[in-house]
């Protein structure tokens, strides 16, 4: 009684409820900091990481996350090496069940979704695996917020008990069996993970003071375009009527040509921008581009194209980089990692894994099955199996189709 009444004090933090004014303690979670701290100070701070994904963290982040959800794991047996030996599972299966359907609250793309965001954000994630009554087989899987989890280390068993805290609710504890920590691998401790945004702490925070100097400066008010000097007193008479004047002389399109003719000894010169004013605008684009590196974004993923005159080559290309280089090794570690923590639950030869999502290797495979259709090296029900298409029902099509002679 006392497993389903800490179950439902969990799933009922992690359900939406009713918006009510927040506490002070709640507050006091995403205020910032009352004064000022050094440059990359939230490092070891999971719910400082999340309040970073914004700008050019959110545009690298939302990118990854989209691309890794709308990818689709492939379930099967693993009876050998070869790709005719991995029987896939029925849709009907548990586990397609449960990874198409996580729970009530949540779809399939929003749990991978929030599964990357969190791994690149804090480089933890946690699935709490809620069992089914009766036969305690995986029902439904929840999302915890990295914040709230502890890892207690144990020395025998490496993980001894998970400690959930959820805002305004006493620590419950979790056995490892059910929670299922995906995290990227940690040099420094391997009962926590690491993410990009921990190991570039600096960056960001340079990024984000960047864009606060920036703002400030919108809020101070625009310079003006001509500076007018005179080595005589104006008074403030003087300067109203020079100023209306010029304003309706030279306003508008139409105007612009107009020749300057001035008075009383007055110069114009052009405002331009100092050589340090200059490295400040620089610095804004060499940080964005430090974040796009650090996430190993490609910029056209992210909706900046410098040359558009290149089209779709410069997409396939900055697609393909990113495919293979960014999301495919995520995918990868996602996959043994579930393979190894929930489709193991399933039986020791359940294999979580997701196909390559690279545009190149998807139209080199097309190619492959035509010609091994051709050239009779493989059966069409062969290459539709590979596909997860169903067989032809005609038992030709279980025998290679050979070219004359």
């Amino acid at each position: 009684m006392r497993f389903f009444e800490r179950m439902q004090t969990v799933l009922k933090a992690l359900r939406p409820a009713v918006a009510k004014p927040n506490s002070p303690r709640a507050a006091s979670l995403f205020a910032p900091p009352p004064f000022a701290m050094p440059a990359g100070w939230w490092r070891d701070d999971a719910t400082e990481q999340l309040r970073n994904y914004q700008s050019w963290v959110y545009v690298s982040v939302n990118a990854i996350a989209q691309e890794v959800a709308k990818q689709k794991p492939f379930l099967f047996s693993n009876t050998g090496q070869a790709e005719h030996e991995q029987v896939a599972l029925p849709h009907t299966h548990p586990l397609c069940r449960i990874l198409e359907n996580p729970n009530p609250w949540l779809t399939a793309w929003e749990l991978w979704y929030l599964t990357v965001v969190y791994l690149e954000l804090t480089g933890n994630c946690f699935w709490y695996v809620a069992p089914q009554q009766g036969n305690g087989s995986p029902g439904e899987i929840w999302v915890v917020p990295t914040p709230w989890v502890k890892v207690v280390p144990d020395a025998q068993t490496y993980v001894k008990e998970y400690r959930i805290t959820p805002p305004g609710s006493p620590p419950e504890t979790f056995s490892p069996d059910e929670i299922i920590h995906l995290k990227y691998p940690n040099p420094l401790d391997p009962h926590y993970g690491l993410s990009p945004l921990q190991a570039n702490a600096m960056t960001i925070d340079a990024n984000s003071e960047l864009l606060k100097s920036r703002h400030q400066t919108f809020l101070a008010g625009a310079r003006p375009g001509v500076v007018l000097q005179t080595d005589q007193s104006l008074t403030d008479a003087t300067v109203k009527r020079l100023e209306d004047k010029l304003q309706i002389k030279f306003s508008g399109s139409d105007n612009w040509h107009r020749p300057m003719v001035l008075e009383q000894g007055l110069k114009a010169s052009p405002w331009t921008l100092t050589p340090a004013e200059m490295d400040f605008l620089n610095s804004t684009r060499m940080t964005r581009e430090e974040i796009f590196a650090l996430f190993r974004v490609p910029p056209p993923v992210a909706g900046i194209v410098d040359n558009i005159g290149l089209g779709a080559d410069i997409w396939f290309g900055a697609r393909a980089m990113f495919c293979e280089g960014t999301v495919q090794p995520k995918l990868d570690l996602i996959g043994q990692a579930l393979t190894r923590d929930l489709g193991r639950r399933y039986g020791r030869d359940i294999t979580i894994q997701f196909p390559d999502c690279s545009p190149r290797n998807s139209e080199q495979r097309r190619k492959d099955d035509e010609l091994d259709a051709k050239m009779g090296l493989r059966t069409y029900n062969e290459i539709r199996r590979s596909r997860g298409l169903e067989p032809f029902a005609d038992p030709k099509f279980d025998r290679p189709m050979l070219p004359n002679g």
